[in-house]
C-alpha cells in the first residue's frame, strides 16, 4: 500500500515538473515574462510621509522607544516594521536629546541618516567622557595640551553660555 503511494506521488509529480527556465511563478529567470527588465530602479525622490510624519522614521523612533523599555532590537523591529539601520540611527538622534532635530526628522525635513552623522560624534564623546573618573580627565587634559583645551573648547564654551544667561 505505502510502495504503490510512493508511486503515484513520483508520477503525480514528474508530470508538475517546472521547466528549467522558470522560477515556479511561471516568470523566466531575471523576473521578466521574456521581456527586458528595466535595470534602473529609482530612488524614492521623497519619503512616505502621512498626516505630515515621515513614516519609516517613526517606525524606528517607536523601535528605539520599545527598546529602552526592555524590548530587545529584535522584538522592537517585529513590532514597529522598521529596519535596523533606521533603528540605529535613530538611536543616535535620541541619545542625543536633541528635540529640535528629532522633530525635524520626524517631519521628514531633515534626512534621518544625514542628521544620525552629524550627532553620532558629539553623542559618543559625551558618553565617553561620562565614562572616565576624575583622575582620568585630568590625564586627558593634561595630554591634550590644557593651554589649548582651554583657548579652543572653555573660553568659547564660556562666552557662548554667557550670551544665552546674559
Amino acid at each position: 500500500m505505502l510502495q504503490h503511494t510512493q508511486d503515484l506521488l513520483n508520477t503525480l509529480t514528474a508530470e508538475f515538473k517546472v521547466p528549467f527556465s522558470t522560477n515556479g511563478n511561471g516568470r523566466a529567470r531575471g523576473g521578466a515574462n521574456g521581456h527586458a527588465r528595466n535595470r534602473h530602479v529609482k530612488k524614492r525622490a521623497k519619503p512616505h510621509v502621512k498626516n505630515g510624519l515621515n513614516q519609516a522614521a517613526c517606525r524606528a523612533y517607536g523601535a528605539v522607544l520599545l527598546h529602552k523599555c526592555g524590548f530587545t532590537i529584535d522584538q522592537a523591529i517585529a513590532c514597529t516594521g522598521s529596519h535596523t539601520n533606521y533603528v540605529v540611527a535613530m538611536k543616535w538622534i535620541v541619545v542625543s536629546r536633541n528635540q529640535h532635530l528629532l522633530e525635524l526628522v520626524l517631519r521628514g525635513r531633515l534626512d534621518l541618516f544625514e542628521v544620525a552623522e552629524q550627532v553620532r560624534p558629539m553623542a559618543e564623546i559625551k558618553a565617553a567622557y561620562k565614562k572616565l573618573t576624575s583622575e582620568q580627565r585630568i590625564t586627558w587634559a593634561a595630554e591634550e595640551d590644557p593651554d589649548r583645551m582651554f583657548e579652543e573648547v572653555i573660553a568659547p564654551a564660556s562666552a557662548t553660555l554667557a550670551s544665552v544667561v546674559g
